[in-house]
């Protein structure tokens, strides 16, 4: 069995493996006919799957680039919700902090840095986050795994411009739906407008069918021989490093990327639950009564008696 996705595993939500593949032997046959792509072919499985799915719809995913944006918020809670079921996440971790509504988020210091893009999804019901994405780019940051030493990325990545996938994370009710898949391709369409070619992200030792699939399926180079220890995410935790390169511009490799990854994604959300179809999200856990709370609470009490 696979083990339960972290929400610092990259594509352990992108999608379930056979549609993937599905769309992967389908791919090259919808390269050379493109008008087939926007017709009845894919149309008569569901419609509002392409609509959800539109590259051109700017409500699908939004881009924050300013640390200091407040919908930000709504990440921080995502992550500790998720991280909370996953990790069990105390409340004394130095990552995690009170928002001022009285519910708790995760936030690191990346996360405030000019570096970061950050790439979410709501849910159209209550427009409650349920899916989210972070990249670091590796020539204005020091990564996670560079501050720590899990791996250092060696200029050779760094000189085409590197950027990490962490900190996905995708409530409950959203996971096997197409949010996740969709901050995938979000983030890849901007970066490639950015001009940096490749991506680092870090899978769980544990996920064995997930990196073999990246192997088989994907253009994924290891860049670590065996698992590094990441203690200081969470102990005994270990993980492989990875690098996708999506190379430039009529490049060999460009061409490999988007045929074996971008548009076998693209098409295998058509295959997929569309996260529009989600009903209202849980109620956030609510942080409990400080001591002085819980005085003014009691004197209230007294004073009604």
């Amino acid at each position: 069995q696979e083990p339960e996705p972290s929400f610092n595993d990259p594509s352990h939500l992108f999608a379930p493996i056979p549609s993937i593949m599905l769309a992967q032997r389908s791919s090259s046959f919808l390269f050379l006919s493109p008008r087939i792509l926007p017709n009845q072919h894919l149309r008569s499985i569901s419609t509002h799957h392409l609509r959800a799915s539109s590259l051109l719809d700017p409500s699908v995913c939004e881009i924050i680039e300013d640390s200091n944006d407040p919908a930000l918020e709504d990440v921080w809670r995502l992550r500790f919700k998720v991280a909370r079921k996953i990790m069990h996440l105390p409340r004394s971790h130095p990552a995690v902090l009170q928002l001022g509504d009285g519910t708790w988020g995760v936030r690191d210091e990346l996360d405030m840095a000019e570096s970061t893009v950050h790439f979410f999804i709501r849910n159209p019901t209550d427009g409650k986050v349920v899916a989210a994405i972070r990249t670091v780019d590796a020539n204005k940051s020091q990564l996670e795994m560079e501050k720590f030493n899990w791996h250092n990325l060696s200029d050779e990545i760094k000189q085409g411009g590197a950027v990490e996938w962490c900190r996905l994370c995708a409530s409950p009710e959203a996971r096997g739906t197409t949010a996740a898949p969709m901050l995938y391709i979000q983030s890849v369409r901007y970066h490639l407008k950015k001009k940096n070619n490749n991506f680092i992200f870090m899978v769980d030792q544990k996920a064995k069918k997930l990196l073999n699939y990246y192997k088989k399926w994907t253009p994924t180079e290891q860049l670590t021989k065996d698992p590094v220890r990441c203690d200081e995410f969470e102990p005994g935790r270990k993980s492989w490093v990875l690098s996708m390169p999506m190379g430039s511009p009529g490049s060999l490799t460009r061409m490999k990327f988007m045929l074996n990854v971008y548009y076998p994604a693209v098409l295998g959300t058509c295959f997929m639950k569309s996260y529009r179809d989600l009903g209202p999200s849980p109620i956030e856990e609510a942080a409990p009564p400080s001591e002085e709370k819980k005085e003014k609470l009691e004197e209230e009490k007294l004073r009604v008696a």
